[in-house]
């Protein structure tokens, strides 16, 4: 007994708080047939409800008939090294906690709950070294005046699931025939207990895959709101850049053009000027249908590929050989219009950094079909990609975030035979219907 549990028993004595107990006086035995109409009558009770509270004080008044009691409690083990305990008839700091989950290490019956013993009877738990260690969570022994205590293991297909204890305020209570008659009330309690706590388990589960469920529809529909948002961006920039700056390079350029006169040097300058003119508008005009592309709008997206790997040809200062491969007569198509817009743009990328970084002469674009998925295949017969550029925040980073945003997965390949890189992008044809749903 801690100093704090000899102080708390001094008080109580001391202003006549305690009522000693009566010592040496026993329990009454049941007989065999008492004992049956018992347990019968315990597992009528325990049959219906489904709340915890409710089942243990239908168990703790039924068992009364067999073992008299002043408190009673079940402690139910947890995987994780703790426990929560439930009471009845009277109520402790073991079950009204604002964390019920407590360890099983500072329990005053850990021994019963490893299975260090197979049962604990005492005379007196106050005095018992028993319930008293370092880190014991005892005191409740004290506060609610128990002494006598019976504590037997609840198993279920030989599994230890917790434990059953029965107390009373009276000293030297109970005897070894009455701790088999409460091994045979938790033999019948314990499987429908565990029965129970499977159940709350599994509820719990579904409320949480529900809530994570929920959470994760949130997340895709604002992941696919926000590609909305940069699609629209992209398209109002592009829409000022052909309504003003190819506008005004469109007529700077005519301008240029009806200036005569002037030396040999000047006219060649000036001529130089116009070439560069010519080119900077042949850019602008493919910025332009990069950011706001008519084609994949006006004629689809296997279409809006090739134009796109044609644009590249023509500023492409290598011979080069590029093909599109549709195998799904259009389908793509199909998919909501921000996830097709942004399965074309990681597509654009994709060939973009093909010619930038892996030196190739041939890109084949491939559009298919796999069950319930939309695939796009891009491959090259450059030097291959390295795993350092697979940690890139540019291009390729580019790439794993729009496929994120519209819940596409990507898969880079390095080939050998022959060499090269595959990019892999594959979609859910039902990517971005939630959307549509939520509006």
């Amino acid at each position: 007994m801690t100093e704090t549990q000899e102080a708390t028993l001094k008080e109580k004595q001391d202003y006549g708080q305690l009522i000693a107990p009566e010592e040496g006086v026993y329990a009454v035995m049941p007989n065999a047939a008492e004992a049956l109409d018992c347990y019968l009558s315990i597992a009528r009770a325990i049959a219906g409800p489904t709340d915890y509270e409710l089942v243990l004080e239908n168990f703790a008044n039924r068992l009364r008939a067999l073992i008299a009691h002043d408190h009673l409690d079940i402690v139910l083990l947890h995987p994780t090294g703790t426990q929560i305990c439930y009471e009845a008839r009277m109520h402790t700091s073991w079950s009204h906690t604002q964390n019920p989950a407590t360890p099983t290490e500072e329990s005053p019956i850990r021994d019963v709950l490893r299975g260090d013993l197979p049962y604990i009877l005492t005379d007196d738990a106050w005095t018992d070294p028993r319930f008293h260690f370092e880190g014991a969570d005892s005191e409740p022994l004290f506060q609610a005046n128990l002494h006598s205590r019976i504590v037997v293991p609840l198993r279920v297909q030989g599994e230890l699931i917790g434990s059953l204890a029965i107390s009373s305020h009276k000293k030297s209570f109970y005897n070894e025939e009455l701790v088999v008659l409460a091994q045979g009330a938790a033999d019948l309690v314990s499987a429908y207990l565990f029965a129970l706590e499977r159940g709350k388990e599994a509820k719990d589960s579904a409320i949480a895959e529900i809530e994570a469920t929920g959470r994760e529809r949130s997340l895709r529909i604002g992941a696919l709101q926000l590609t909305e948002g940069m699609e629209r961006e992209r398209q109002r920039l592009g829409m000022d850049l052909h309504d003003q700056t190819l506008a005004d390079l469109a007529r700077i350029r005519r301008r240029m053009s009806g200036i005569e006169g002037g030396s040999p040097e000047a006219s060649k300058e000036l001529a130089d000027i116009q070439e560069e003119l010519d080119h900077c508008l042949e850019d602008v005009r493919g910025i332009v249908e990069d950011m706001k592309p008519g084609v994949l709008q006006m004629f689809g997206f296997s279409e809006a590929v090739d134009a796109h790997l044609q644009r590249c040809l023509r500023n492409t200062r290598r011979p080069m050989n590029m093909h599109v491969q549709d195998l799904t007569d259009g389908k793509m198509d199909h998919l909501q219009d921000t996830v097709r817009t942004a399965m074309y743009r990681i597509v654009q990328e994709a060939v973009n950094n093909a010619l930038k970084h892996a030196n190739c002469s041939r890109i084949n674009v491939r559009i298919a079909q796999q069950g319930g998925n939309m695939s796009v295949t891009i491959e090259d017969d450059g030097t291959g990609i390295q795993d350092m550029d697979l940690h890139s925040l540019s291009g390729i980073g580019n790439i794993k975030t729009r496929a994120d945003l519209i819940s596409a997965s990507v898969l880079f390949d390095r080939l050998n035979a022959p060499k090269g890189t595959r990019v892999l992008i594959t979609v859910p044809m039902s990517s971005g219907t939630e959307v549509r749903d939520a509006d």
